[in-house]
Parts: C-alpha cells; sequence; structure tokens
C-alpha cells in the first residue's frame, strides 16, 4: 500500500471502510457479506486486513455479534463519514455533464467584441442561467497574452498568431473591406487589388489588431508592404477608423460586418479587395494543454450552433 507522506497509516481503502460500517450496522459478519454482495470469506479478509492496517483490534468477535472496540468505534464513526462523502461526490459527478454553472471568463478583439460577441452572452445567460460570462475587449495581442496567463479561459479573435502556448481553431469566416465615403472616387470599382491598395494613404488600425495582422500577412505575401508615411493616420481600433471615414478624413480597411449598418443605410460605400488572404476566420484561442471547463465548452457550442444559423449576421 502507498504510504501518504506525513501520515503514519497507508491510504485508507474505502471497501474496507465500507465492509467495516456494514458488520456494524448488520451486527453479523453473513448479514454484511449479503448487503454488500460478497462472500462472507471476502467479508472476513478485509476486516483483518483493516485491522492489520491500523495495527489495532476493531471488533470483538467472541460475542454472540461482533462489537465495535474503542478503536473499532472511531473508525466506524470516521469511515462513515468518509463514505458519504464519497457517496456524494459520486452523486455530483454522475449529474456533472448535466449541470452547466459557475464563472465564465471570455475575451474578444474588437471585431467580435463590438459585431455579434455581446448579444451572444446574453442569449447564452438566457439559455444557461447559472453561468456568468464576463467579456473583457482588447486587441488580438492583449486577449492571447491573457489567455496566456489563465485570466480568461477563452478569447474570439480577429487573428491567428504563432505564439508559443496557444491553440487556435477558426469560428466563423469574415471579409475584409476598402470603406471610404460613398462620393469617393474609388467607390463605384468592384474589387481593389492589393497591389493597388499599397499605394493608397489609408487610415490604419494599431499593430496587434486583427484587421492589420490579416492584411500585413497577405501582403507580406505577395511581396508587398505599406510604408509608414503611407499610412494618412493610425487611429486605434476598429471603431476609430471607421468613425474617421465617416467624418470624410480618409478611407480605411475593416470588417464588412462592422460597416454593414452603415453600407446599408448609405453612409459609406464598401469595395471587397482582391486577392488570396483578405478573408479571415474569426478564432477561438485557448491556452495549450488548459482543460476546458463545462461553461466554456457549452458557451462555444452555443456560438458555432448560433452563427451557423445565421442568428448574429
Amino acid at each position: 500500500m502507498e504510504v501518504r507522506p506525513g501520515c503514519e497509516y497507508p491510504a485508507m481503502d474505502l471497501r474496507h471502510l465500507r465492509t467495516l460500517c456494514a458488520v456494524v450496522d448488520h451486527g453479523s459478519f453473513s448479514a454484511a457479506a449479503e448487503s454488500l454482495g460478497v462472500s462472507q470469506p471476502a467479508v472476513s479478509a478485509q476486516m483483518r486486513s483493516l485491522e492489520k492496517q491500523v495495527g489495532r483490534r476493531l471488533l470483538d468477535r467472541d460475542a454472540r455479534r461482533p462489537v465495535p472496540t474503542e478503536a473499532g468505534l472511531l473508525v466506524y464513526e470516521q469511515g462513515r463519514r468518509m463514505l458519504d462523502l464519497a457517496d456524494g461526490l459520486e452523486r455530483q459527478l454522475d449529474g456533472f455533464d448535466d449541470a452547466v454553472a459557475g464563472d465564465l471568463d471570455v475575451g474578444s478583439s474588437t471585431g467580435p467584441g463590438e459585431l455579434f460577441l455581446p448579444s451572444l452572452c446574453i442569449r447564452f445567460h438566457e439559455r444557461f442561467p447559472e453561468v456568468r460570462v464576463r467579456l473583457q475587449v482588447d486587441d488580438t495581442r492583449g486577449i492571447g497574452d491573457s489567455v496566456l496567463r489563465d485570466e480568461l479561459e477563452l478569447g474570439i479573435v480577429g487573428a491567428a498568431r504563432d505564439q508559443r502556448g496557444l491553440e487556435f481553431s477558426p469560428l466563423m469566416r469574415d471579409e475584409l473591406v476598402l470603406i471610404m465615403p460613398p462620393d469617393h472616387a474609388l467607390a463605384d470599382r468592384d474589387g481593389i487589388p492589393l497591389a493597388e491598395l499599397a499605394e493608397l494613404p489609408v487610415i490604419m488600425q494599431q499593430k496587434g489588431s486583427g484587421v492589420r495582422s490579416v492584411l500585413e500577412a497577405a501582403m507580406r505575401a505577395d511581396g508587398l508592404t505599406f510604408a509608414a508615411e503611407d499610412a494618412r493616420l493610425e487611429l486605434g481600433l476598429q471603431q476609430s477608423v471607421k468613425a474617421a471615414v465617416l467624418e470624410g478624413l480618409g478611407i480605411s480597411i475593416v470588417s464588412r460586418l462592422a460597416v454593414s449598418r452603415e453600407v446599408a443605410d448609405g453612409r459609406l460605400a464598401a469595395v471587397p479587395l482582391t486577392g488570396a488572404g483578405i478573408s479571415r476566420e474569426f478564432q477561438v484561442v485557448r491556452r495549450a494543454g488548459r482543460t476546458p471547463t463545462r461553461a466554456g465548452e457549452a458557451f462555444l457550442a452555443f456560438c458555432r450552433e448560433t452563427l451557423a444559423g445565421g442568428g448574429d449576421e
């Protein structure tokens, strides 16, 4: 038997404790054996093993019925508590997969955090009222760092990053578009090639944002780059650049989902970017090796189900 450090006795075998309790409760070895579904010799053998383990006689066997000794009564009382705890734990584990509850810390880059995650969190809570969801919004890099530090169980971000310790999986596809005022000279174009885009003075999002990461990766793949002086402005994240374009200050690249309302009501024009790699998939980011909670698994399943059905598009 394995002896626990700092403990005089080996770890108790719950089967032996259950046998002792059955003998005391039923008043005989034969009745205990019947209640446990084992043979009487097996009950006797387990009692001998338990007494050998604790180094004390636990039952007086000379009387008409086995009677617990002083040490036996102590082991019986404490053993009964241990068995009650073990049985309670088993009952809770039996219903473990059915009960989704607890706190869930989710991170989001600004794209998903503005476009669809708030409504998904509300609807998820309506389905699972015992789960308290806390949503933190940051840029893609910041969310990844928080996931890595276990401050967040998972994040939804605009681009995968090559960072040790993180795992990414796709959630849904998104398209990047060039936005501008409706009367802009480019507004009637069917598409803008990346090579032409590289020559335009655009308003850029900050480094670390999902949109900028996807755009720069696609341009590097084509041997293109934005010169620092070509960026008219660098204005933080998606809402900032969209506001600047709405004010007529220039053009920018954003998620199509981010401007669907403004394009529909005629306040902005959105022109697709042509070329490989300029669409993106919103990604789920988790720390590698972390076991997901039931709440986390339920949340992702709910998101995939809802987004696949177009519930938040």
